[in-house]
C-alpha cells in the first residue's frame, strides 16, 4: 500500500502543526519588491514634475534671453529669405520695452514674434530687406533684447544683412 494515502483525509496542518508552505501559514506584512520599484517610479515622476515647475533664477533668465536673440535672429533671416523668394520688401519692425515685434507686410508664415516672459526689446528699431535680399533700413544697426538681468545684441551688418548675436 501507498503510504501517501494513509491520512485519512487530514492533513498535518489541521491538527496545528505549521508546515512553511502550508494554507496556514500567516502572511508576513510588508511590501514586495515590485511594489517598492513602483512606489519609487511614482515619485520620481511627481518630483520631475515638481521640478521642472520652479524657477532657479539666472539659469532660467539666461536661457530665455538667449532664446529670444536666437528666435530675432532666425526671423530677421527669414524676413530676408521671405523678401527674395516673393521679389517683395519685408520688415521686422521693434518696439522699445516690448515683449512682441511685428512683420511687415504680414503673411500667414511669420512667426508670432511672441519673446518669451520677462524678455523685452530695447530699442526701436526697424529693418527691411528688398527683393534681392539687402537691408534697405536699418542695415548696419542692432536690436537689444533683455531680461533677468541678461542683455543680447543682435546686429544686422550693412549690405548683406548677415545677423550676428553678442
Amino acid at each position: 500500500m501507498n503510504d501517501k494515502h494513509l491520512n485519512f483525509g487530514f492533513r498535518i496542518s489541521d491538527f496545528g502543526f505549521k508546515i512553511p508552505h502550508s494554507t496556514l501559514r500567516i502572511p508576513h506584512s510588508g511590501m514586495t519588491l515590485i511594489e517598492v520599484i513602483v512606489v519609487m517610479i511614482i515619485i520620481g515622476i511627481l518630483a520631475a514634475i515638481v521640478l521642472s515647475k520652479i524657477d532657479f533664477g539666472g539659469t532660467t533668465s539666461k536661457a530665455s534671453v538667449e532664446g529670444a536673440a536666437n528666435m530675432i535672429a532666425s526671423d530677421i533671416r527669414y524676413a530676408q529669405e521671405f523678401a527674395m523668394a516673393n521679389r517683395v520688401s519685408k520688415s521686422v519692425v521693434f518696439i522699445s520695452g516690448m515683449s512682441v515685434y511685428t512683420f511687415s507686410p504680414t503673411s500667414p508664415f511669420d512667426s508670432t514674434g511672441q519673446l518669451p516672459p520677462g524678455v523685452t526689446v530695447g530699442v526701436n528699431f526697424t529693418i527691411t530687406f528688398n527683393s534681392l535680399g539687402e537691408p534697405t533700413s536699418g542695415g548696419g544697426g542692432s536690436v537689444t533684447v533683455s531680461g533677468g538681468g541678461q542683455t543680447k545684441t543682435i546686429s544686422i551688418v550693412n549690405y548683406t544683412g548677415k545677423v550676428n548675436i553678442s
